[in-house]
């Protein structure tokens, strides 16, 4: 007997009109972030500390880098939940969760269109890295503390 087609993302209740509007909006903020990549690409080049004043000058410049380097490691990370969007949207599997196979609510995916997965799903996995040993940032403990004697970084 043949196996029956797999349900597109229409079929299982995501409207034709509702993905069209999504893919405009992915289409959109990963033109929006391609463009602001290239632009961080093109401004960031090896800070000339030579040319800057006291060691705080040089501590806040390197500090400004370090912000904008992690900024767009999330600009990045998001570049890419955007492409994997795209992807599931023309292979018919857009608003599907991939950990539990559920339909992942409207609402989610108007607040995040690139989500992958249900709210509950999410917490899930975030309460499964938190007891397999992730650091929690809100917390002092988050930190290693190590026995080090500052007088020896000299």
């Amino acid at each position: 007997m043949p196996k029956p087609a797999a349900k597109s993302s229409a079929e299982k209740g995501v409207d034709k009109k509702f993905i069209e509007e999504v893919r405009e909006l992915l289409q959109e903020k990963k033109e929006s972030l391609l463009i602001k990549l290239n632009q961080w690409e093109d401004t960031s080049s090896p800070s000339g500390l030579k040319e800057m004043g006291d060691i705080a000058d040089i501590a806040s410049e390197l500090n400004s880098e370090a912000l904008t380097s992690v900024l767009t490691e999330n600009e990045i990370e998001t570049l890419r939940e955007i492409e994997l969007a795209l992807e599931k949207i023309e292979n018919g599997t857009y608003g599907i969760c991939e950990g539990t196979k559920k339909k992942i609510p409207l609402a989610r995916l108007k607040a995040i269109p690139w989500t992958r997965f249900t709210v509950e799903y999410a917490e899930q996995m975030a309460k499964s890295r938190n007891r397999a040993g992730g650091y929690r940032m809100d917390s002092l403990s988050a930190y290693p503390t190590t026995g080090m004697d500052v007088d020896s970084l000299d």
